[in-house]
């Protein structure tokens, strides 16, 4: 469980009951793995335990509401660090980024 962080993302209902769609904001600190983007948004679905309100705490079944989007986190794996303080990580939807150190936030 070591490698377990969270990232900040935006989240909405999905399509399904326990679906979410979050968004993270690419940046110099958060990059796409496979073409390096730093600019735009990585969309992608989870289960909604995988995701976290903007005070770390699991979503209520009822959040958030259809048509509204909300500030909170996304759990991540580390697969593992590759150079001066980047790591590569997992986000539920099986995407892989480019992660900076210091934007990942300990699910402690």
């Amino acid at each position: 469980m070591a490698d377990l962080y969270y990232i900040t993302c935006t989240i909405e209902r999905g399509a399904f009951t326990n679906e979410r769609v979050f968004e993270i904001e690419l940046s110099d600190t958060v990059k796409t793995y496979d073409e390096g983007e730093v600019s735009g948004k990585l969309v992608g679905t989870a289960h909604a335990s995988h995701l976290r309100n903007d005070r770390r705490q699991s979503l209520a079944e009822d959040q958030p509401v259809y048509g509204e989007t909300i500030n909170g986190f996304v759990l991540c794996r580390k697969l593992r660090e590759v150079r001066d303080g980047w790591v590569i990580a997992e986000v539920p939807s099986a995407d892989v980024i480019h992660v900076a150190q210091e934007s990942l936030i300990s699910i402690d």
